[in-house]
């Protein structure tokens, strides 16, 4: 007991300095009022926490293709990841972030966030620095739509700009949305069935290994996961976000866009 002591004071003076790593930080927009929506009833809160465990479990290295030294912290909807700077570490985080918002996306849910490469101090039981600060203000007041926006330091870190990134406006963020990303998560997914795929969010319709279904079906599970949020009674900021994300799916699919439904407005 003295010893385990003596450790935590230990930890407890230490000074550590910060570390050089790529910085990511996200939440999920509307999750307040997830919240209130749930209510007291334990299957929507359930469906509350698993949004939040398929995510920080997977970063934890669950996955086969998880990369090294990757340390996450969460606090309600919000996730802070860290690993280690290098083409492929970065070029994995972002491959990573852009499956998470297509599942989510499938189950109504819509990830906005920023990546960063800066100085941070990242353990088991605190994380901040400027890489964070800059993570948070990437998320916060540039990439306004639900997207993950990526710091220019970033890009400079990859060399090479991946497929699945975009540039509008002069604004870089991951664009998972399109059959072709679709189509590198299955390759990856060699033996995984879609009743396993079904567990990160799409629905499943027998045992058939993800490669064999059609790019465009499960992008569409995708879009229907969209479709409820453009049909609520929505605020023009809030409906904006979401056909924001709905046209990009819809695009790819050669689908109305949101402008062609009729809006629900509050009240």
């Amino acid at each position: 007991m003295d010893d385990e002591i003596q450790q935590k004071v230990r930890d407890f003076q230490r000074n550590p300095n910060y570390e050089h790593r790529v910085v990511a930080f996200y939440d999920f927009l509307g999750w307040r009022s997830k919240i209130a929506e749930a209510g007291t009833d334990p299957e929507k809160i359930g469906r509350l926490r698993r949004m939040i465990l398929r995510h920080t479990r997977s970063l934890g290295g669950q996955q086969q293709y998880a990369a090294p030294e990757v340390r996450f912290s969460s606090f309600s909807d919000n996730v802070v990841v860290s690993q280690p700077v290098s083409p492929t570490t970065v070029s994995h985080l972002l491959g990573t972030l852009g499956a998470f918002q297509l599942v989510s996306a499938a189950d109504g849910f819509f990830v906005r966030g920023g990546v960063t490469v800066g100085w941070i101090h990242h353990d088991n039981t605190s994380v901040f620095g400027p890489a964070l600060n800059r993570a948070y203000e990437l998320e916060s007041t540039v990439a306004d739509f639900p997207r993950i926006v990526v710091d220019q330091n970033v890009l400079d870190a990859l060399g090479t700009l991946p497929f699945f990134m975009k540039t509008e406006d002069g604004i870089s963020f991951v664009n998972p949305f399109t059959t072709t990303f679709v189509r590198l998560l299955a390759s990856l997914e060699k033996t995984t069935t879609k009743d396993v795929y079904a567990s990160l969010g799409f629905p499943s319709g027998g045992n058939r290994r993800l490669d064999s279904v059609p790019s465009d079906q499960l992008l569409k599970f995708a879009l229907d996961g969209v479709k409820p949020q453009l049909r609520a009674p929505l605020e023009d900021k809030e409906w904006s976000k979401v056909a924001w994300i709905h046209d990009r799916i819809a695009s790819q699919l050669g689908l109305p866009l949101a402008r062609s439904y009729p809006r629900v407005r509050p009240g």
